[in-house]
């Protein structure tokens, strides 16, 4: 039994903006690399596959893509929508992809699992469970989460006697490390998953939280491939299962998330030594327009830049406030406020006097 397992690839995902296609094309490129050397029996994406629910023409041509570059580096690929996912969406292609020996579990009510067979494992593959799916087996959402993964289970034991059995869920499994950008999820009203439910399932490919981890020895979180937020600096991973080895294969990082605090010196100092990152910077000084434009002039992308709180404007009467009565109160230094006047006037020499 040989499986690469990843999940949550939110293809066309965007930082403020900022395109990150070039990113994916370079996973998409090292992870095919990683599937010829490991020639597994299948790859397993557990869930999230887009970002968005009606994702870009060009965000569905790299999906498209990866898929045909897994052509002959592995028996079969599992696809399995996750709650970021359109089931119409995936579902559209199911039967051409089946040419490409790609499996998809779109999440629609009738198309929620699939039995997929190996020589000597066979993989349960269940997308992300909405509401109406659950409550064909119990109208307690606990209760159905675990009947419905024990029947599948059963059922897989009586059709493929002797083989292991392989199993994938979207959504949280109670004790989890959430990765901090994931959105919340709830299968029914159930915000976690008691691990209970895979009760006797010889490997659990989970999908939806972003940081990879063991929930046990064999209920495990792939994590998401590329970091999703600033808060994402731990190390990425896909894993790979042989037999009962797991390993842990760290993906590389193919553009830095970094938060950079200090003075302007400071920051504008360790941005010059960093190419093509994205950036969040909080400075600890007041700085002009100029000095701004110099951090935003350069080869990174900053996505946010966090000045220093200023203190709580006390005593005035609102009507009578003017701006430079407001700049007056919130700064002492004298530059600050000679600035503000000089911005001013380049506002009126080119739209015209500011009224008060």
């Amino acid at each position: 039994m040989k499986i690469l397992h990843t999940s949550d690839l939110h293809i066309g995902h965007s930082v403020s903006g900022i395109d990150r296609g070039e990113e994916y094309e370079r996973f998409f490129e090292w992870f095919e690399g990683v599937a010829n050397e490991k020639k597994p029996d299948c790859v397993i994406v557990a869930g999230d596959v887009f970002d968005v629910y009606f994702p870009s023409n060009e965000a569905i041509r790299q999906y498209y893509d990866f898929l045909l570059s897994l052509k002959n580096k592995t028996k079969k690929v599992i696809i399995i929508g996750g709650n970021h996912d359109s089931f119409k969406t995936l579902k559209a292609p199911k039967e051409i992809l089946k040419y490409l020996d790609v499996v998809v579990v779109s999440g629609s009510e009738d198309d929620f699992c699939e039995f997929v067979e190996f020589d000597d494992f066979v993989v349960v593959a269940v997308s992300y469970l909405r509401e109406g799916i659950l409550k064909k087996y119990d109208d307690d959402i606990e209760k159905a989460i675990f009947k419905l993964y024990q029947e599948k289970l059963k059922e897989a034991k009586e059709k493929f006697s002797g083989k292991k059995v392989v199993t994938t869920a979207h959504f949280s499994v109670s004790g989890a490390s959430l990765g901090d950008s994931e959105r919340d999820i709830y299968v029914g009203n159930l915000e976690f998953v008691s691990k209970d439910v895979f009760e006797g399932y010889d490997y659990v490919a989970l999908g939806h939280i972003h940081k990879p981890q063991k929930i046990t020895e064999n209920i495990i979180y792939s994590g998401s491939p590329l970091a999703l937020s600033f808060k994402e600096t731990y190390q990425k991973n896909i894993v790979f299962i042989e037999d009962d080895n797991i390993e842990f294969i760290n993906v590389p990082k193919f553009r830095e998330f970094a938060s950079i605090k200090g003075s302007f010196k400071e920051v504008y100092e360790k941005i010059s030594e960093m190419k093509d990152a994205f950036l969040e910077i909080v400075l600890d000084e007041i700085v002009d327009s100029e000095k701004l434009k110099l951090l935003k002039n350069g080869e990174n992308h900053i996505v946010k830049i966090t000045l220093p709180y200023v203190k709580e404007i006390k005593n005035f009467e609102v009507k009578k406030v003017t701006p430079e009565d407001i700049i007056k109160e919130i700064f002492n230094e004298k530059e600050i406020i000679e600035a503000f006047y000089e911005i001013k006037k380049e506002v009126e020499d080119e739209f015209g006097k500011v009224e008060d």
